[in-house]
């Protein structure tokens, strides 16, 4: 028995629709927020990169020809632990943290794909490599006092520094924390001594003529 034509014609219909919506699945894909597209292969030659950036929504790929790859935008955290020696040749130790993530520009995204794309667990300890050499660098031109009392122009300079070569492999710099100064040789504590004993001996001074006012107004008042 012959199926009507109209019938026929609706199957057809569905039956391509079907293969229609199969095919925007396998070549439509999404970037979530958190994420960049790098699609790379035949005819990608956006911007003269080779590849083509997709930031916030969706894109065509086709499967086979081109190939598709996500370069996280999260925010990652860099600890650091770095031994310097100052200007005056005394060992101190810098702990801290260092928070960066893949800048949001397409330029950014751009320098970043091409050096961390394959290897994005690598991006702690490169950005780490940058701060330990830019804070032995500074800490280098610095005295102890300066080193204990300007800390936060410790904190400008290095991020300045090190911010212009982070951005250079597509890496922004959110904030840089100094956390500790690590004194092995005793240095720090042996500056605070003299303001301690010199606060301890101006207690006892006050402290011995309160004590010679009280004696006085006693025998005053037995006399």
């Amino acid at each position: 028995m012959e199926l009507p034509f109209a019938l026929i014609v609706v199957l057809v219909i569905v039956a391509g629709l079907g293969i229609a919506v199969a095919l925007f699945k396998s070549m439509w894909r999404v970037a979530e927020p958190n994420q960049a597209l790098i699609i790379s292969g035949s005819k990608e030659k956006g911007a003269g990169l080779g590849f083509r950036v997709v930031t916030g929504g969706g894109t065509f790929m086709v499967p086979g020809v081109q190939v598709l790859r996500r370069l996280s935008l999260d925010i990652n955290e860099a600890p650091l632990h770095v031994e310097c020696v100052t200007k005056q040749g005394i060992q101190v130790g810098v702990r801290g943290v260092v928070i960066f993530k893949v800048g949001d520009d397409v330029a950014s995204i751009s320098n970043a794909a091409r050096r961390f794309l394959d290897q994005q667990d690598t991006m702690v300890d490169k950005i780490v490599n940058v701060f330990e050499g830019h804070l032995r660098s500074i800490i280098g031109s610095l005295t102890m006092e300066e080193l204990v009392r300007e800390r936060e122009r410790l904190t400008q300079e290095t991020r300045a520094a090190a911010g212009v070569e982070a951005e250079k492999l597509g890496l922004v710099i959110d904030s840089l924390q100094i956390k500790d100064l690590v004194d092995p040789t005793g240095y720090i504590a042996n500056l605070s001594r003299p303001h301690a004993a010199e606060v301890t001996k101006q207690a006892r001074i006050a402290e011995a003529t309160a004590n010679q006012e009280a004696t006085e107004a006693e025998a005053a008042a037995q006399a």
